[in-house]
């Protein structure tokens, strides 16, 4: 015998634990860094709607007319 003995079933969980959170952390990071970048793009596209709608506003009252009633 070498006189190691096994890790206790709660010592083998805690290693395999600890292995796939150091695994796992890296990833999380970079999905992290992903749904940050999104942020802006759903800024970018928010503008963009609200350009488009005020530009459909402005084609429809120069075609049908202001609203009646709308000052």
């Amino acid at each position: 015998m070498s006189g190691q003995t096994s890790p206790s079933p709660v010592e083998s969980y805690h290693q395999t634990l600890c292995s796939g959170l150091a695994t796992t952390h890296p990833q999380l990071s970079g999905l992290k860094q992903d749904v940050d970048g999104l942020g802006d793009r759903v800024q970018a596209l928010d503008k963009k709607i609200d350009q488009n709608h005020a530009q459909i506003i402005e084609l429809l009252t120069h075609f049908v007319g202001p609203r009646p009633g709308a000052d």
